[in-house]
């Protein structure tokens, strides 16, 4: 048999076995590529040996692919351990109230409500208008002239008379006064946690599920933490 004929063979031999490791696995590892370079070098033309670069070339491709493989399974691990570390953080928001971007808050018995207005500008004035839980405007909650920036404030849940209004969803609105012109603006306010889960999604986010509301808030949109 000529060496052209072994070699064709021989190279036939190579693709099975190539075939049947694909078979048992997508994925080649370190022991399968070992095998597979032992065999090429087992099964070359002894009159025209195989460059020694090619063999280097091979290596330091596959040990590229494996520190990749490594380095991914270690960010994986990390990105599960942190994501265990932010649920347990998260937990202890249980019972406190956290500042959300929103139009309305509970006012509780005895407690006010707090709040923060994002104005992406300077502006003459600022004010921040209340209303009952049945729609009925209460009055407004005068911030003066503010630059850009975030601007505190809180609702003591008291009318005129120094009594307090009774319990429930009370509704705000920001604004902001530019040129004589009121402009609405971005509010956050205060909302009660009562529970924190995992978002089983692809972001695997830490959620909040807020009292009166049905859609759980992600972690990173809370703006302050009463």
């Amino acid at each position: 048999m000529s060496i052209e004929k072994t070699d064709f063979y021989q190279s036939l031999q190579i693709q099975q076995r190539n075939a049947d490791q694909a078979k048992k696995s997508n994925e080649m590892g370190k022991q399968e590529f070992m095998r597979l370079l032992v065999t090429q070098l087992e099964n070359q033309d002894p009159l025209n040996p195989q460059d020694n670069t090619e063999f280097i070339a091979q290596l330091a491709q596959f040990s590229s692919l494996e520190g990749i493989t490594n380095l991914n399974t270690t960010v994986g691990q990390f990105a599960t351990s942190l994501q265990s570390t932010q649920a347990l953080q998260a937990s202890t928001l249980v019972g406190r109230q956290v500042q959300v971007l929103t139009n309305w808050s509970e006012l509780e018995p005895g407690k006010s409500i707090k709040g923060t207005i994002d104005l992406p500008k300077s502006a003459g004035d600022v004010f921040v208008a209340v209303y009952a839980p049945n729609g009925e405007y209460l009055g407004d909650i005068s911030l003066g002239s503010r630059g850009a920036g975030e601007i505190s404030f809180e609702w003591d849940g008291l009318d005129t008379d120094g009594e307090s209004f009774p319990a429930g969803a009370y509704q705000f609105r920001a604004y902001a006064t530019h040129n004589g012109e009121h402009e609405a603006v971005d509010m956050y306010l205060s909302r009660n946690v009562t529970s924190v889960a995992l978002n089983a999604g692809a972001r695997g986010e830490i959620m909040l599920n807020l009292s009166g509301s049905d859609t759980p808030v992600p972690l990173r949109e809370v703006k302050v933490i009463n």
